[in-house]
Formats: C-alpha cells, structure tokens, sequence
C-alpha cells in the first residue's frame, strides 16, 4: 500500500517548557507568525502526502481547533488520545483509523530548515521497503539546544543506511552530550510499515499498567533485527521542546508581517 498519511502526535505535556506549556501548548507556540503545528502540516504536504491524522487530547481544544482552520491541500482526521501515556500509545490510537497502510510519524515539536525530512524520508522508506528514520547530525554546537534523543549506530548496506542499534533516549530534562566529532541522532521523522503494531503490542504489554509507552523500545526491536534504515538529512534541527531550541528557532524565523 502506498505511504500518504502522515500521524501527528499533539498530546504531550510539555513538560521541558514549563511554565509556558501551562496556558500554551507547545505545539501552538508561534514560529514565524504560525504555530509549530502549522509547521508540520506544511511540511506533510509539501512532502506530497495526503493525508493527516492528528492525536489530540480534550485537555488541549485549541489545538483542533486551530487545525481546522488550516487552509493547506490535506485531509485531516482526528483521534483523541482520552489521557498522556506516551509516543507509543498515541501511536495504538491510530491502528484503526490507519486500517492497515504504512504511515510517518511527524512530530510537531522538531522543525527543520533546509530540504524536507519527511520526503527523504518517504523516497528512502519507498526504496528499502522498511521502516526508516530521519538521522540529523549532533556536534557539541548542536547539543546545547537539542534534548537527549539518544544516539544511533549505522552502517552501509545495499545501498542505504543500515540502523544497527539505537541509544535509550536521556532523561526528559536533560540535553545531548556530545564530546569531539558529532554523531548522528534520530528524530521524530518516521515511515512506519503497516506490520509495525505488533511491536507496539509487545512493548506496550512489557510495561506496567498506566505507564507511559515510547516508540524507541520499538525501533530498538527493529534495528535488532535488520528491519530499521536510517537516512541523514542535511536540514538544520530545531528542537521546539525545549527552551534553547524554541529561543534559536524564533531567532531564525522572527516574527515578520510582510
């Protein structure tokens, strides 16, 4: 089947933005004059995907409510994710509403400038027929303003990039750390096969009951097994979830009325 539905995530906390994210949530935070989510709706469909399923939650409306109001080429869906137990079960909360067919992630929370992530990330997934993650590289720059994402081990093979293993993703508060030459790093870029739910089902039987579900257990389980590409992109990462991140992107794109 083919990949044209992208799966935006918008029920997160916001913890490393607080107090902000207390009134504003972050995928609202303004870039440029539009919101984050604004940001990544305009990237699915420049990417020339389709279709958009937004993971909401009652305790943030206005995030629908701004969606709905975006005038983009997208059709647009929503799933209410009732309570926050993760990337990873507000990734299950889509399994019906996908019925089947690959998707991307596309986190609202990382903007990029330079070429779009998520179409090297498609023309790399529809190449290898595997489930592919956007890699951007970290140096000791790029650490001071970039959570801890953890690092990822590559190495070429058949033509692409195969991602051997991935580092547990750091503590919530803390950032990269980078020493010496950089390193690569996964994002929230990723085209997933259709048979990924099963290892969404295995990792979310692991944990305890109520406990939050992430999706880097589940690429672990695939990089594991040789089912994982990696593919760099050369765009610049801006990582909106935390402060030094927000800061430099409102500095690349100020606030200008035309």
């Amino acid at each position: 089947m083919t990949l044209d539905t992208a799966v935006i995530p918008c029920g997160g906390l916001g913890r490393r933005l607080r107090p902000i994210t207390n009134w504003v949530p972050k995928e609202m935070l303004p870039v440029g004059l539009k919101p984050a989510l604004y940001w990544a709706l305009d990237e699915a469909a420049s990417a020339g995907l389709l279709r958009v399923i937004l993971v909401v939650t009652p305790h943030k409306p206005v995030i629908e409510a701004a969606a709905r109001q975006y005038q983009g080429p997208l059709e647009l869906e929503f799933v209410t994710q009732t309570a926050f137990r993760g990337l990873g079960d507000a990734i299950l909360s889509v399994r019906d509403a996908l019925a089947g067919s690959p998707f991307l992630l596309l986190q609202p929370d990382q903007l990029f400038d330079g070429p779009n992530p998520t179409a090297a990330v498609l023309a790399a997934h529809r190449a290898s027929r595997r489930t592919t993650i956007a890699l951007v590289e970290i140096g000791p720059v790029e650490a001071a303003r970039t959570g801890a994402f953890g690092r990822a081990m590559t190495r070429a093979q058949d033509g692409g990039l195969r991602v051997e293993s991935l580092e547990a993703r750091g503590s919530s508060l803390g950032r990269f750390a980078v020493e010496g030459d950089p390193v690569l790093a996964p994002t929230g870029r990723v085209a997933y096969t259709s048979d990924v739910f099963s290892d969404f089902d295995a990792v979310a039987a692991s944990v305890p009951p109520g406990a939050e579900i992430d999706d880097r257990p589940v690429l672990q389980r695939l990089a594991a097994r040789g089912a994982l590409e990696g593919v760099v992109v050369p765009a610049r990462l801006f990582d909106l979830g935390v402060p030094e991140g927000y800061r430099d992107a409102v500095s690349r794109w100020p606030a200008r009325v035309a």
